[in-house]
């Protein structure tokens, strides 16, 4: 086939229109709106917008565009055509105005430069365009979205003007309820706190389809073994809590179930054509019994007569809480008790300090430790990140203060004096690195730090505070040194 160049023009980002029938969204959007919030909310456009606003918009990659009543449409590029149109306009993606309005204060030099027109490709029709397209992204023609992204996509549609009604109207021959089901089971399942670190992992991930995990919490018996019950429109009961909300404060029961019944999924014991997903089998029966069989047993009722049954003693437990201690004084015959060492630090509620020797810093700075050591990581996340930047930060100025060489400003510019001083020793290289240069996704940098003070769209899961405290903790044991001590 013969080249054929097309033109390249520059044209005004607010003559380029998204596509409504754009690959990425998995149904079209009524309007430039809705395709506008879902793709803030799928497709990582704030990290698009933040890398524009960093390093600049660089147009190696030009979006593929076609005319159309009112200026071309893009056919390519809609993700950098949003990020631009809401740099420019903030209030066109109210559900995350405020974020694009902070990251604009945050780089208020760059924003200065900003484009107010971008180079683009002139395709004359959409046929032409689309091989082009699906070189790009997979090599392959477009492919039906999954009912995952499809779940995703209508959830992502709910805000306070918009209800699982409205979606219904909306989209008449879509079965709406089903796909919030699926997005609120996921994210209940990615923030509860198993107990195997893997299954996390598993249940966040697509290896996990929810249209194969619906067919065990369609069941209302599983359902309720499992801790998740649903609304008449999907949404997860109590509805004046979130999803991840729900998932921590899971009782140990139902958590140990629902990683019983993940743990088959993830073996393929259970899938779609099980018995064991199909009531009025002995194979369901028996797949509620082992899921009911984790709840604490019911207390025997009086014995007759009013007395109560006797009590089996508590066996002895061993100094550091493990098994039981040994019936008596080591001997050959009776061998020393074995006690299991401490629990890892993932499985703990709080955060573990140990090591950290805050005892010599002023009062209102150990007051913090204290707290951030005994706050609850699983019911109070937010908090806890808030008082960790807060002793991040004011460690730091503490530090310098001490050495009289004190540090003032928010915690990205005094972070520069740590860089400066401490950014060699190799045992902190790996932490300041972290902190310094992370993104907004990055549990311990800066940037995630200041996300969540600062923006009210922010989630923050227990494993992300104990992440962020596992980065900063090797710096702050330094700037809690006496002078002169070395860093191993």
């Amino acid at each position: 086939m013969a080249y054929n160049p097309y033109p390249i023009i520059e044209v005004d980002i607010d003559d380029l229109h998204l596509d409504l029938d754009n690959y990425r969204v998995p149904t079209r959007s009524p309007n430039e709106a809705a395709a506008l919030k879902y793709l803030f909310a799928s497709e990582d456009v704030m990290g698009a917008a933040r890398l524009i606003l960093r390093d600049q918009y660089f147009d190696n990659e030009v979006p593929i565009v076609v005319p159309d009543l009112s200026g071309y449409l893009v056919l390519e590029g809609n993700r950098r055509v949003s990020a631009l149109k809401a740099l420019r306009n903030p209030s066109l993606v109210p559900a995350y105005e405020n974020e694009v309005r902070a990251l604009l204060r945050r780089y208020q030099v760059e924003a200065q430069h900003l484009p107010t027109s971008i180079r683009v490709i002139v395709v004359p029709d959409r046929e032409t365009a689309e091989p082009h397209i699906a070189r790009l992204h997979t090599g392959l023609s477009k492919r039906r979205w999954s009912r995952d992204q499809q779940a995703k996509f209508y959830y992502s549609l709910l805000d306070a003007d918009t209800t699982v009604d409205d979606l219904k109207a909306q989209y008449p021959d879509v079965d709406v309820v089903r796909f919030i089901k699926m997005a609120v089971t996921r994210k209940f399942l990615a923030a509860v706190h198993f107990s195997d670190i893997s299954l996390r992992t598993y249940a966040a991930s697509d290896e996990l389809k929810m249209s194969a995990f619906e067919y065990a919490y369609r069941h209302k018996d599983i359902a309720a073994a499992i801790g998740i019950e649903f609304d008449r429109e999907g949404h997860l009961l109590p509805r004046d809590q979130t999803p991840e909300q729900i998932a921590h404060a899971l009782p140990a029961s139902k958590r140990a179930a629902l990683e019983h019944l993940l743990t088959e999924f993830r073996a393929n014991r259970l899938n779609t054509r099980s018995p064991a997903l199909r009531k009025d089998t002995k194979e369901y029966e028996e797949l509620l019994a082992k899921l009911y069989s984790f709840a604490p047993p019911v207390a025997s009722p009086p014995a007759p007569g009013g007395t109560q049954p006797s009590p089996t003693p508590a066996p002895r437990r061993g100094r550091n809480g493990g098994g039981p201690a040994g019936p008596g004084p080591t001997s050959p015959s009776n061998p020393a008790p074995t006690s299991r060492g401490p629990n890892h630090p993932n499985t703990k509620s709080t955060l573990d300090l140990s090591g950290v020797d805050y005892s010599d810093v002023v009062v209102n700075l150990k007051i913090r430790y204290i707290e951030l050591r005994s706050i609850n990581v699983d019911q109070f996340p937010i908090a806890a990140a808030m008082l960790l930047r807060s002793i991040l930060e004011c460690t730091i100025k503490y530090h310098f203060e001490a050495r009289n060489s004190s540090v003032t400003g928010e915690l990205a510019r005094i972070f520069q004096q740590v860089s400066q001083n401490y950014g060699n020793i190799k045992a902190l290289k790996g932490s300041i690195n972290a902190i310094s240069s992370g993104n907004a996704q990055s549990p311990g940098s800066i940037q995630w730090f200041n996300l969540v003070c600062h923006s009210a769209d922010a989630v923050v899961k227990p494993d992300d505070v104990r992440t962020a405290w596992r980065v900063v903790n090797p710096l702050i044991r330094h700037l809690l040194r006496p002078p002169g001590q070395s860093t191993q």
